[in-house]
């Protein structure tokens, strides 16, 4: 398969179909591989634009780079100037470790015997069968990353043979890629500085979120920050001493009442936000497991200062969905049989200091596992 240089955002399917000859084929009820393309495409670039405009594009940017170099340790400060004198040359300390890249399918499955009998119907449900399990994989991917301290390696990650992509701050003896966090207003680090915190208890309290604030702020993460919960543990941030609640549609509130300024419909598949608290926009996402939350500080969409770093493939500048007949299947009787979707991407991680997870139920960290 070739890959050119050029932006593939609209490439969502073949190019080299014509829709003239598409005509002259269709389903059962009279629905033609024309209108069938048009409905996948429809579909495709509605996903590809959720992917950046959604909640996720403020979370992540986007490289086909293999790697990332961040600056560590103590900087070295000024001098006094002298006359005479010259300052010694000075330099920063530089860390960085590899990106993943692995690749996606998923598989309609459309025989020629099926698309000869088929209804549009069926093709619209198998359509968004298929959406939704790429959305659902771009989710789980994203916030394993977040709850996963270890590091990815190895060539299943495409990482090669001694590639690692670390997850955020953490002790030393935690990941094979030492991070010593830069200085930041007067406070210097260790490689031991942890951002993965298990809390004994079994649920959230103000000071989970006041601590990760706190974490946060000390490596020059000015507020408002956002912090991801599940479904689970909403019912209990929602009673928490501090907590400003969002307005709800369907109240009519008193002029007593602090209410946060948020919009608590849906803002992506599957998360919404509650409200406020400790400098905090809390959002839940379906798929984070229970006594898990995970907070940052978002620079907006598709900003470099974001905590994920979603690779793509080499010349590309966005994450795209694709559809193609299955390579494998030989030369199909009907222009769409054996269809498939098809992304190439891994999700690292860009900033080791923008990110603090908590883990509620246990004093020692556990990784998470998103559904």
């Amino acid at each position: 398969m070739a890959l050119g240089q050029r932006d593939l955002s609209t490439l969502v399917t073949l190019t080299g179909w014509d829709a003239a000859e598409l005509q002259k084929f269709s389903l059962q009820d009279g629905t033609t591989y024309a209108e069938v393309y048009a409905r996948l495409n429809a579909a495709l670039s509605a996903l590809n634009a959720e992917i950046s405009g959604s909640w996720w594009g403020g979370l992540m940017s986007v490289t086909d780079q293999p790697d990332v170099e961040y600056r560590v340790g103590v900087s070295n400060g000024m001098q006094r100037h002298t006359e005479y004198g010259r300052p010694d040359p000075r330099r920063a300390d530089t860390e960085g470790h590899m990106l993943p890249l692995l690749a996606w399918d998923r598989y309609l499955g459309w025989t020629w015997d099926y698309l000869r009998k088929a209804r549009m119907t069926q093709i619209e449900a198998d359509i968004a069968d298929g959406i939704k399990d790429v959305r659902d994989n771009l989710r789980q991917q994203l916030l394993r990353r977040l709850l996963k301290r270890g590091d990815d390696s190895g060539t299943y990650h495409g990482l090669g043979s001694s590639g690692y992509s670390p997850g955020f701050a953490t002790a030393a003896a935690s990941t094979s890629v030492d991070f010593t966090p830069p200085s930041y207003g007067g406070t210097s680090f260790d490689s031991d500085h942890e951002h993965y915190v298990g809390i004994a208890g079994g649920v959230f309290t103000a000071a989970v979120f006041q601590d990760a604030r706190d974490e946060l702020r000390e490596h020059g993460h000015e507020p408002p920050y956002d912090f991801v919960i599940g479904p689970s543990d909403e019912d209990t941030v929602k009673g928490l001493t501090g907590f400003t609640p969002i307005a709800e549609s369907l109240v009519a509130y008193g002029a007593t009442q602090d209410l946060a300024r948020l919009d608590g419909t849906d803002i992506g598949y599957g998360t919404y936000y509650i409200g406020t608290i400790e400098d905090f926009a809390v959002r839940v996402v379906r798929g984070v497991p229970q006594y898990y939350g995970f907070g940052y500080k978002s620079y907006g969409r598709l900003s470099q200062r974001n905590p994920l770093v979603v690779r793509v493939e080499k010349g590309n500048s966005v994450l795209t969905v694709r559809a193609f007949p299955d390579p494998n299947a030989g030369s199909p009787m009907a222009p769409i049989q054996n269809l498939m979707l098809f992304a190439e991407y891994g999700v690292g991680i860009r900033d080791r200091t923008n990110g603090t997870a908590r883990y509620v139920n246990n004093s020692t960290w556990s990784d998470g596992t998103p559904t």
